[in-house]
């Protein structure tokens, strides 16, 4: 297991000096901004300079989560021009190959991630996330970029569960193979939250079922899961954590965790400091040491502390210091049983 920093979406020298500082060996980004406006995919000048940007701090670019939103959405929708979006998708994954960048992220949800507020307080007065079931229905939305996609849906282009089905075996039938001969892992991440339904857009990729009937639509190596244990803790707490671990894992089919976690219930649940939320933080670490987990582990989502950083310096430090503390002291009691 190699646990990292990243989850940024801009070039910030400080929170890559801060993970070399750490101790962290690569650097995880998420949709980073190295596409031009007339771009629909990221080039190889482009890639390479991101992986050379990020060794410039001794830091080895582990993953990309998530391409832009104009290089996608039509392939969730299934609109007239996925082919092309495809197509374009397809040449990012083998610039990746070409650049050797390994991981490429994805998720399969036209109205993205969806919190209703993400100034609740936590423990000691910190600011968390949080999302209610009810808020939701009635449009609240505190993600900016998940209502602007939402206003910009016509009814005629909001698909069925089904229809994302279909778009997906299509996408991903196309991509699979490409990215078996690139070397490339593409990886697909839960809808946040796990709903079926919400503000009347159907989602997908809402519990294990969902992952093992699209494990079999893509039926190919490249294909793996980016495990968001804090989606997960939201559907089932420890035991929904668990049952994906067990499931997936000795497989070699999950990639990436996003070690976080929540307080509540799926209709109402606010995120949290690591150990105060639905899991033991340390038996789900020593669950995917047990089950063969060889991938990588990020922090993702943290709480807000006073005055931290709009990316969270000290609360991704916080996280980091306790993932790898855990990590330390499991290999310590099993090296000395």
């Amino acid at each position: 297991m190699k646990i990292i920093l990243g989850a940024i979406k801009e070039f910030n020298d400080d929170a890559l000096l801060m993970a070399k500082q750490l101790g962290s060996e690569g650097f995880h980004f998420n949709t980073p901004p190295i596409a031009t406006a007339d771009e629909d995919f990221w080039t190889v000048r482009a890639l390479k300079w991101l992986k050379e940007y990020t060794e410039k701090f001794e830091l080895k670019l582990e993953m990309i989560e998530n391409v832009p939103i104009r290089f996608f959405q039509s392939i969730m929708l299934g609109s007239k021009d996925r082919d092309e979006k495809i197509d374009n998708y397809i040449k990012t994954v083998k610039n990746m190959g070409e650049v050797g960048i390994p991981i490429l992220g994805h998720h399969f949800c036209p109205t993205w991630a969806w919190r209703t507020s993400i100034t609740e307080p936590t423990r000691g007065g910190a600011k968390a996330s949080v999302f209610n079931a009810k808020l939701a229905e009635s449009g609240v939305n505190a993600y900016a970029v998940s209502a602007q996609h939402m206003a910009k849906f016509s009814k005629e282009e909001i698909p069925t569960a089904e229809d994302l089905w279909c778009n997906y075996e299509y996408f991903i039938k196309a991509v699979a193979p490409e990215a078996e001969k690139a070397g490339v892992k593409v990886i697909a991440h839960p809808s946040d939250p796990p709903v079926k339904n919400l503000a009347g857009v159907d989602r997908i990729f809402i519990c294990k079922d969902d992952f093992v009937r699209a494990e079999k639509l893509a039926n190919s190596p490249a294909w793996g899961i980016n495990f968001c244990m804090g989606t997960f803790s939201q559907l089932g707490g420890e035991q929904a954590v668990m049952d994906m671990i067990e499931e997936f894992v000795p497989r070699d089919k999950i990639q990436m965790v996003h070690f976080r976690d929540v307080q509540g219930t799926l209709e109402d649940f606010k995120e949290c400091f690591l150990g105060d939320g639905r899991y033991d933080p340390a038996k789900i670490m020593f669950a995917l040491k047990k089950h063969g987990y060889k991938g990588l582990i990020l922090d993702d989502h943290v709480p807000f502390i006073n005055n931290d950083t709009r990316w969270g310096h000290t609360a991704r430090s916080n996280a980091f210091g306790y993932m790898r503390g855990m990590k330390k002291m499991m290999e310590y009691v099993t090296e000395n049983k």
